[in-house]
């Protein structure tokens, strides 16, 4: 497992590769600087290049706040890396956080008329789970 830590020392990511779902699993928690958003995503990517796993689990739901500011870089920047990568399927799982949600949601549709993978967000884990694990089994293939 991977983790992250902020310059307090408290663990802002964790990541992880699920061998045994066949798909890599990263947890948020807390308030996340723009460096660190930057920064983690791209460990992410790190993780699904070197798996070669192209489903993702992510779980928003313990961030705390806003990170929109990064939105931009993760549009031009880290989505045609995620693409370069294989990543194919995203579920992602939030919380209550309205200004974490619509941080994700301006993310996420910012330019719709281009699919780059397949991403749905739940508001529960054991159905972004469910989901995640029907698009495995339907394209097993999706480890490169």
């Amino acid at each position: 497992m991977i983790q992250l830590k902020n310059s307090f020392g408290s663990t802002y990511l964790t990541i992880e590769h699920d061998v045994q779902n066949n798909w890599i699993f990263y947890r948020w928690r807390g308030f996340i600087r723009a460096h660190e958003i930057k920064e983690g995503f791209s460990k992410i990517l790190e993780v699904v290049s070197e798996s070669k796993c192209g489903a993702v689990l992510g779980d928003h739901s313990s961030i705390v706040g806003p990170w929109n500011e990064c939105n931009d870089w993760l549009i031009k920047e880290w989505t045609p890396l995620a693409v370069k990568v294989g990543f194919k399927y995203w579920a992602i799982y939030t919380g209550d956080d309205l200004f974490s949600n619509i941080s994700l949601e301006l993310f996420l549709f910012s330019d719709r008329s281009k699919v780059y993978y397949w991403v749905h967000v739940f508001d529960g884990i054991a159905p972004a789970r469910d989901w995640l694990g029907m698009m495995v089994k339907k394209q097993p293939s999706i480890s490169q």
